[in-house]
């Protein structure tokens, strides 16, 4: 069946397209997406940027890791305007790939309903400002917070329950700290696996890579975060050699609750 698209929007498309080869058999279906946008009212100017956010929705990881370095400075500008502390914006821009890249079936990703009237970039610096003013709507004062006030009540090994009693304050400072200390990526994913929740599949798509790429990030940066935290309270503490043992089970317990509870109060 002969495409409804003028000869500008085809050779458009299929220039864009070059970029995703792995796609290179669904150009009809890339067609009937740029067709549905032009009856949206789509401008020629946004042709790639359309075919991207088509890639992108397609589960496209090399579009998808173009999306992500193409909006990430518009997706941070947006959430600076509500909050310009560095751990918001990080949560927000996350958030934000999150709610435009990650589908929730049986709906399609959101970033299918680009429909090419205007900049790509502005259009997802929209959704991040809305997810920003949600954010500060929904966010608790961390001084009111016990974050790990659950997790001690929780605790089923009594010498692990008494310490996380006593150093309570001391264990929460620590961990928060070692959490700062990473580097961005190895934050962001923590976030998303243990606070947004999304599987180490949904989070390999977000970056690109493969699951299994995602799951050592993922264990590598909760790793990193385990012996900051040791390394803090060892210090801290001002404990013996024999005292070392205990603390590293009391760091290692619960971890993922722990740092999900943390996570997600910043």
């Amino acid at each position: 069946m002969a495409s409804p698209l003028d000869a500008a929007w085809q050779s458009a498309i299929r220039l864009a397209l070059r970029d995703y080869p792995a796609l290179a058999s669904r150009e009809p279906e890339a067609f009937e997406h740029v067709a549905t946008a032009i009856a949206a009212g789509a401008l020629p100017a946004h042709a790639a940027e359309l075919v991207l956010a088509w890639a992108v929705a397609a589960g496209d990881p090399t579009a998808a890791a173009r999306f992500e370095r193409e909006v990430a400075g518009e997706l941070a500008a947006a959430a600076r305007k509500i909050d310009p502390a560095p751990a918001f914006v990080d949560e927000v821009r996350q958030a934000a790939l999150v709610r435009l890249v990650v589908a929730e079936p049986p709906a399609p990703p959101r970033i299918a309903g680009y429909r090419g009237t205007g900049p790509l970039r502005g259009w997802a610096a929209l959704a991040a400002l809305r997810v920003a003013l949600n954010a500060r709507r929904a966010r608790r004062p961390e001084a009111a917070v016990d974050v790990l006030g659950e997790l001690v009540d929780r605790e089923p090994d009594p010498e692990l329950r008494t310490m996380k009693s006593l150093y309570r304050a001391e264990f929460s400072a620590a961990l928060s700290a070692a959490l700062v200390a990473l580097p961005d990526r190895q934050r962001a994913v923590l976030r998303l696996r243990f606070v947004e929740r999304l599987e180490l599949a949904q989070i390999g798509k977000l970056y690109g890579v493969h699951e299994s790429t995602a799951s050592r990030w993922v264990t590598a940066a909760a790793d990193a975060v385990a012996a900051d935290a040791r390394r803090r309270l060892v210090s801290q503490l001002s404990v013996g050699a024999s005292s070392v043992d205990s603390i590293a089970r009391m760091v290692a317990s619960s971890l993922d609750l722990s740092i999900a509870r943390l996570l997600g109060t910043v």
